[in-house]
């Protein structure tokens, strides 16, 4: 998990044109799908971000709630036990042995035979409550503004459904979605990353990149001995609505939107693109070096630490050969969605 507060702490933060406003009404962000707790990536905001966490299981609804206020301090936190769908009304959920997959759809059964998925053993089924997110947000919380700003979607399929259910909300409220998008049919009917893609995109978004990917073959050779390519299954991805050439979004974006999309970027790690937000909307005079050296503070990573990093798969490939491929492998994966460095000289 990210630091708590990280950036929150930063005496700098609340000097800043956002942090002021951030603390007057705090970032709202959804998480949709929360089983095994909030979305981490906010937890450097967390003292004045609001966290609004949709989960179905009324069980894990109170453990999100317990374990969140324990380790979290949000500004506030609110969880809502419904499934959140293109309408209201209910829908009956599978439920597995592994109840992250869980889902109102049904399981492609030749596609995960085919990579040997085994955690898809259904236990039932349950009638869920379901609401859209525009109801919820402009009825049952009408008097909050600020909801939605940063959405986090993770439900096993039904990504492309709930962002049908959510167009006022997108068009007027949301700066950047997190969305689990998929390049394979897990579920039978699920629709795929480039529909959701075009969906956000009708919306002004502009997809930006992957946090996380997962990717799977038949696993028929040796990783330890061999070198090879995998299919990639899912991943989660990155939109933000860009107001700039070679973006999706043509409107204006508010001065809070702006101030949103900046706090969005920054714990999504779009440094640059939080700086460029910042530099070509509200800051002037003072603010300029205060965000820069803010932003600054928020993105650094001592090369020390980089080399410890290093001298520490040295060590471990050292003392067992045999798993080269395995921990280099993996040191890669750590580091796979940081900068690229092609645009470096090898001289600096």
């Amino acid at each position: 998990m990210p630091y708590i507060n990280k950036f929150f702490d930063d005496p700098l933060f609340h000097e800043t044109v956002p942090g002021l406003s951030l603390k007057n009404k705090p970032l709202g962000f959804i998480d949709i799908g929360a089983r095994g707790g909030v979305l981490d990536d906010v937890a450097p905001l967390a003292g004045v971000t609001a966290a609004l966490a949709f989960e179905p299981d009324k069980n894990e609804c109170s453990n999100i709630n317990e374990n969140s206020s324990e380790n979290l301090p949000y500004a506030q936190l609110h969880i809502a036990p419904y499934a959140v769908g293109k309408i209201d009304g209910s829908a009956r959920m599978n439920l597995f042995t592994t109840p992250s997959n869980n889902s109102f759809l049904n399981v492609n059964r030749p596609a995960a035979g085919r990579y040997n998925i085994t955690t898809f053993t259904e236990c039932g089924t349950e009638i869920i409550p379901v609401t859209s997110l525009d109801s919820y947000l402009f009825e049952k919380l009408s008097g909050e503004d600020y909801w939605g700003e940063l959405l986090k979607l993770d439900t096993q399929g039904l990504e492309h459904d709930i962002l049908q259910g959510a167009q006022r909300t997108l068009s007027e409220r949301t700066v950047a979605v997190v969305a689990e998008v998929e390049f394979f049919q897990m579920y039978v009917g699920q629709p795929l990353f480039s529909e959701v893609e075009l969906l956000l995109r009708s919306y002004g978004f502009s997809f930006y990149g992957f946090t996380k990917m997962s990717y799977r073959s038949c696993r028929q050779l040796d990783k330890r001995d061999t070198l090879g390519r995998e299919r990639v299954l899912w991943a989660d991805a990155v939109f933000f609505k860009d107001p700039f050439p070679g973006g999706f979004f043509t409107g204006q974006l508010t001065e809070r939107q702006n101030h949103a999309l900046f706090a969005c970027a920054l714990l999504l790690g779009y440094f640059d693109f939080a700086l460029e937000v910042a530099l070509k909307s509200w800051a002037q005079g003072e603010e300029i070096e205060r965000i820069k050296t803010f932003v600054s503070n928020c993105a650094a990573f001592p090369p020390d630490d980089a080399r410890s990093a290093l001298l520490d798969l040295a060590r471990r490939v050292e003392e067992n050969p045999r798993m080269a491929n395995v921990e280099i492998g993996r040191f890669v994966d750590q580091h796979r969605f940081t900068w690229d460095y092609d645009d470096v000289a090898k001289t600096n």
